[in-house]
């Protein structure tokens, strides 16, 4: 799997990388994976898989995916 840590997400790869290879023997819930990562589910606002937006608390992804999170983003003047 391809995973892209969008924006400040990054902070949380030990070696601060936006894009990483993870293998995955298996299908797996991407919440689960993202634990074990230590990524909080609260930075995150968009979660698209190959290129589909998608739940971030429903999906399972696989070996072959591409996955890219976001974080909220922000500013400008009102």
């Amino acid at each position: 799997m391809r995973l892209h840590l969008g924006g400040h997400l990054n902070w949380y790869d030990p070696q601060k990388r936006s894009w990483q290879a993870i293998p995955l023997a298996e299908p797996v819930v991407l919440v689960e994976l993202l634990g074990r990562l230590r990524v909080p589910l609260g930075e995150i606002a968009l979660t698209v898989v190959n290129g589909c937006l998608v739940s971030l608390e429903e999906a399972t992804v696989s070996d072959t995916d591409r996955v890219e999170l976001y974080p909220p983003m922000g500013g400008g003047n009102l």
